[in-house]
């Protein structure tokens, strides 16, 4: 079934949110697989979902490599670096944890 939807006569467009939406997460230019609690694999395709992943981090496994990881990722989030340092440093974070899949 296929939805069609109406546009406003304000100018705003839904491809418009949509393009806002996903520069807001800052999109990886390559996905990081990491494994998550019970063995799971999660892909990881911007700096909001590794945020996330950092966040449900356990606390007795937080330590200097987490804390500059997030700090990385806060900064790509409010413009200071580019989502592409974000991915190195959380790709360097997945793999010192040892979560890199």
């Amino acid at each position: 079934m296929e939805q069609v939807m109406e546009h406003s006569h304000t100018g705003h467009q839904p491809q418009d949110e949509a393009a806002a939406e996903k520069q807001l997460r800052m999109p990886f230019g390559r996905t990081v697989c990491v494994r998550i609690a019970d063995n799971k694999k999660r892909e990881v395709k911007s700096v909001r979902g590794a945020c996330e992943i950092l966040i449900d981090w356990p606390h007795s496994r937080r330590g200097p490599v987490y804390q500059s990881t997030m700090e990385v990722l806060q900064s790509a989030l409010s413009g200071k670096v580019s989502a592409e340092e974000a991915h190195d440093a959380f790709v360097a974070f997945a793999k010192h944890a040892d979560v890199l899949a």
